[in-house]
């Protein structure tokens, strides 16, 4: 049994040790986000970047300084026209995504780029409609598609829905527009997991707080969006009840499943005998044991959705959830709460 053991552990690191690209990578963008989220899975897979692109020559000299075997520039044609580059992950200031989406699918790149993709609907169907004009595809950033917890809800998900509610609080964001720049994420994994929609209602509390009611095929959301509350006690929670129970999930680390007791001759069993609840753990991050699978950009998605996009560009057999006309639904329902506040 042991050498079985010690020949899988080596297989295991094997496959590690022989990663390997057909084509060369370019990085656009050098803020917060891309270096706390995707720099680190980036550096994990070790995809070769060949380019990374700022906005100044003064940055970009540093990067040839202190990145080994990585270009800085801050001209993205140059990135453009090497033929040597397979894919651009594009993760730079929101206003600028479209135009820099635009012209890579226009030079055949396959793109990755971070929420928003683009700031209206109009932008998305013009990039929607140069895509299919590219031999590159695009993949959007939207990692709440890619965490194993989503996954699980999709999968485990049975019944008919009654309701869900959903709440996404964070604290102040005073620097751009939270709708795109933050609540796209829950918007997005509403129609994700839900489908089509009519907006009921948009109200908007004090300060940045939005309650929405959607109406699906037979049951109803309720949603609350707020950068009201704190950074550090940010919450995201989504109660699902059906007519079998009821699905619990806690800041993408955990879901649970909660039999419901059931009636006879509709009286409520709990009031005839003592039940006992049935909870069903469906996943949980596991704090203890610090292997990937167990890191928070693995739950989240981060790994998953740049380890698909990095299968697209090396033309392997998997799913873009997250491409640009899986975006239009998302881009309906944002168009619809801007225009009902």
């Amino acid at each position: 049994m042991s050498r079985l053991i010690e020949a899988f552990k080596n297989l295991r690191k094997q496959h590690y040790l022989k990663l390997d690209y057909k084509g060369k990578y370019a990085f656009v963008g050098i803020g917060n986000h891309s270096i706390n989220n995707l720099y680190p899975v980036l550096n994990y897979v070790r995809l070769p970047l060949k380019y990374i692109v700022v906005n100044s020559a003064a940055n970009a000299a540093i990067i040839d300084t202190h990145f080994a075997g990585t270009i800085g520039t801050n001209d993205f044609e140059t990135v453009l026209k090497d033929d040597e580059i397979t894919g651009v992950l594009i993760c730079a200031h929101p206003a600028t995504h479209f135009n820099l989406v635009k012209k890579a699918l226009q030079h055949n790149k396959n793109v990755f780029v971070e929420k928003p993709p683009c700031l209206t609907k109009e932008e998305l169907q013009e990039l929607i409609a140069v895509e299919k004009n590219s031999t590159g595809a695009c993949l959007v950033g939207m990692q709440k598609r890619y965490s194993p917890v989503v996954d699980s809800f999709k999968k485990h998900l049975t019944g008919d829905i009654v309701s869900y509610n959903y709440r996404f609080l964070t604290g102040a964001y005073p620097e751009g527009d939270s709708i795109l720049d933050i609540f796209i994420h829950p918007l997005d994994l509403i129609g994700y997991l839900f489908g089509k929609f009519t907006v009921a209602s948009v109200q908007r509390a004090k300060k940045d707080s939005i309650f929405i009611h959607l109406l699906h095929d037979g049951f109803i959301g309720s949603i609350e969006l707020s950068t009201d509350y704190s950074w550090k006690s940010a919450e995201e929670s989504l109660i699902v009840n059906t007519d079998k129970g009821v699905y619990s999930m806690q800041n993408l680390e955990t879901l649970t499943f909660k039999k419901k007791p059931g009636t006879l001759f509709s009286v409520p069993l709990e009031k005839i005998k003592k039940v006992t609840e049935e909870t069903t753990t469906l996943f949980s991050r596991n704090n203890f044991n610090p292997v990937m699978e167990n890191n928070q950009l693995f739950t989240a998605g981060y790994y998953n959705e740049l380890k698909n996009f990095i299968s697209i560009s090396e033309k392997g057999k998997t799913k873009n959830l997250s491409s640009l006309t899986d975006m239009v639904l998302t881009y309906d329902l944002i168009t619809q709460i801007k225009n009902k506040q």
